[in-house]
């Protein structure tokens, strides 16, 4: 597939490009759609070109797939515009009503009924409205197996694609791709030194070999990796005992876990075909502050002792854990052959920030397309410009 890829940018050394999404509900998902259409015009079609893989967590992951699809379709339907903006009205249409309607008129109160699908039935619950009220807002583009997806990602016709909720039980990720992966499923060393590292993370195209797994409908692999609490109900794997998968987000909010130890495995070959990696990540929610605050009704003690004060700062303790693992690829790849850059959503009121459900305003919508002009966003634009075109001014060169 890298072969593949490298051949399709016509570059003796490609810059290679790794996109990673936060998740954050249809904010999320509206402001992903926002920074990859506009990364893709500003780079005249180079930044999606030169993508191999994208990875992320929850809204951010929806607003990817459905551009990555989108620009697929465009290829051989010149009609297809991924860099149209109702695309971003599409997305972020509202899921939340569907999803309230169902708990009320069928998970409480009535029995649950089913859905048959193929030669299988399947419980009808607010999940099965979420996959059917998003087909109808993204016009059905996206209903699709993940296995329909399997040829494209290997003539690297669209970029390898990662969903990777959380196992409940353990606490592994379960990697979704129709692409056999077992390669991140342990650090490299797990392979060289047998039994010196544990295996953290479950390949659906192995672990479930004789269930069908490209049989798997992507949209709900897409809600598996948005699975949060009480607003939709945990997916339970087919096995014994029963396995559940939640949101992406309690392992890693942005997929720079799945980036770092795609880099880490063939590290060998980006540096021997490639002229380096850049990560691009799009944030939908801002860095926390680092400052240890006090309530004002109780002592700095007892607030450390919280119990639940370290549930809240999940988000912060991932930023401390994805900046180790920059520093990680940083010394991996050498300072010239490895570069961040970042896109970050930042409300122009910051009392009045886009909400991270399943539910817009068309204020909030409006507010979440505007943060693209924002001075460092544009930077990061004229940043990933010039680093595509640099790239191939060297090319031409030589």
């Amino acid at each position: 597939i890298l072969n593949n890829w490298k051949a399709k940018t016509g570059q003796e050394k490609p810059k290679m490009i790794l996109q990673c999404v936060s998740g954050g509900g249809l904010r999320a998902a509206a402001w992903t759609m926002q920074v990859l259409r506009n990364a893709d015009i500003h780079t005249e079609g180079n930044f999606m070109k030169n993508t191999v893989l994208m990875s992320g967590a929850s809204g951010g992951m929806i607003g990817m797939a459905y551009f990555r699809e989108l620009h697929h379709l465009a290829q051989h339907d010149s009609s297809i515009r991924p860099d149209n903006i109702q695309h971003i009205d599409e997305v972020s249409k509202d899921l939340l009503n569907s999803i309230a309607f169902t708990i009320v008129t069928n998970d409480i109160f009535l029995p649950v009924g089913s859905i048959e699908m193929g030669d299988k039935n399947y419980d009808y619950d607010r999940g099965y409205m979420f996959d059917k009220q998003f087909h109808e807002n993204t016009n059905h583009l996206l209903n699709k197996t993940l296995g329909d997806y399997k040829l494209a990602e290997q003539e690297a016709e669209m970029p390898l694609l990662f969903i990777t909720p959380y196992i409940v039980n353990d606490a592994r990720r379960f990697i979704i791709s129709p692409q056999p992966v077992s390669y991140m499923t342990i650090p490299p060393i797990g392979v060289e030194k047998p039994e010196s590292v544990d295996i953290d993370a479950i390949d659906i195209q192995n672990f479930f070999a004789n269930q069908q797994p490209d049989s798997l409908q992507f949209a709900t692999a897409l809600r598996m990796n948005a699975t949060y609490p009480y607003v939709l109900p945990a997916v339970s794997l087919p096995t014994q005992t029963e396995i559940k998968v939640m949101d992406a987000g309690f392992r890693d909010n942005y997929g720079i876990k799945s980036a770092t130890r795609f880099i880490h495995v063939f590290k060998d070959w980006i540096k021997e075909n490639t002229s380096g990696v850049a990560i691009v990540l799009v944030r939908s929610l801002e860095r926390e502050s680092r400052t240890i605050e006090a309530n004002e009704h109780e002592g700095i003690l007892n607030s450390l002792l919280d119990p639940l004060g370290i549930v809240g700062k999940i988000i912060l303790l991932q930023d401390y854990e994805h900046d180790s693992s920059m520093g990680f690829l940083y010394e991996l790849l050498g300072k010239d052959m490895f570069e961040i850059i970042e896109f970050n959503y930042i409300p122009s009121n910051e009392d009045e920030a886009a909400s991270m459900t399943f539910h817009l305003t068309d204020r909030e919508k409006k507010d979440i397309l505007q943060s693209i002009h924002l001075e460092q966003n544009q930077e990061s634009l004229e940043r990933l410009k010039e680093l595509l075109e640099s790239e191939q001014m060297i090319e031409n060169r030589e």
